[in-house]
């Protein structure tokens, strides 16, 4: 397989894989928590499920990248942990409440190990979002996702009658923050309208942030992608002033090559001409 075409898919399954990662323990923590619907502890169950599988299939494709098995595990023992859906088990096999102190513990163990899986199994992304400096942005909306969604459930809960559970608050700030607006639910309270300001500021912070990293990383490419051109045509330029070179040392030692001699004097005044350019675009 093309080596380029084989990075490009590792790099789709790795994306696919932070994506359930960081959906997976988002609401893992926040189940910990903060109240939720009975049947969303289910949904989260099955998610943890699937990415658990996801976790086995990139700690395989990793393995396969590596040495010995033993060295493996060594390195990454918390792989473990985090690809056993704990949620799954108590919740669907087991039966047990959602607000078992046992099950919430193992919850915040999962939150933990899953942050260290990431790391492990998508290396490539996390070399991209970190040149990037696409983590800023992730960053910043996550902290905004988090604080005005809880600060909004604490505001609104017991009050609005639209907010019951924190589904209702994170679907407010959600869709605040992508600047969809349905209108199903809305603050009542003025300090919930604070959030919800906090939240539409935040959006417009958020939006600056990952479009300027956008542009910065395409920004970083081009300039490297011109640096090889550079590099390449100087190493090529060199290559066949060091040929003129040797075909002038040769050509010394015959009789009449004064007009040779001349041609090849032209030829490598252009190509120091054409060096000196690269190096200006270089530099």
């Amino acid at each position: 397989m093309n080596g380029k075409l084989k990075y490009r898919l590792e790099l789709v399954l790795e994306i696919i894989l932070m994506v359930f990662i960081f959906l997976d323990n988002f609401l893992l923590f926040i189940s910990v928590f903060l109240p939720l619907r009975p049947d969303t502890y289910s949904n989260i169950a099955y998610l943890d499920l699937v990415t658990c599988a996801l976790l086995i299939f990139g700690y395989w494709v990793q393995h396969r990248r590596t040495g010995p098995q033993e060295s493996y595990l060594k390195k990454n023992w918390n792989g473990i942990l985090a690809v056993i859906p704990f949620y799954f088990l108590g919740l669907i096999l087991l039966g047990i409440d959602e607000a078992s102190p046992i099950l919430k513990i193992l919850a915040l163990i999962k939150v933990v190990t899953l942050l260290m899986a990431a790391r492990q199994v998508g290396k490539a992304v996390d070399r991209f979002v970190t040149k990037s400096r696409l983590v800023y942005g992730f960053a910043f909306f996550v902290v905004v996702l988090v604080f005005c969604s809880v600060m909004f459930f604490l505001i609104e809960h017991g009050v609005n009658p639209e907010v019951t559970t924190f589904e209702d608050s994170i679907w407010y700030v959600v869709q605040t923050i992508t600047t969809v607006g349905y209108g199903d639910v809305v603050p009542i309270t003025s300090w919930g309208r604070v959030v919800g300001i906090i939240a539409m500021v935040s959006a417009i912070g958020i939006s600056s942030l990952l479009t300027a990293a956008t542009t910065s990383s395409l920004m970083d490419k081009l300039r490297e992608d011109r640096e090889k051109i550079v590099q390449k045509s100087v190493e090529y330029v060199a290559k066949i002033d060091d040929t003129v070179n040797d075909l002038e040392s040769q050509m010394a030692k015959e009789d009449d090559v004064k007009g040779i001699k001349t041609e090849i004097n032209e030829i490598k005044s252009e190509i120091t001409e054409i060096k000196n350019m690269l190096r200006e675009i270089k530099e």
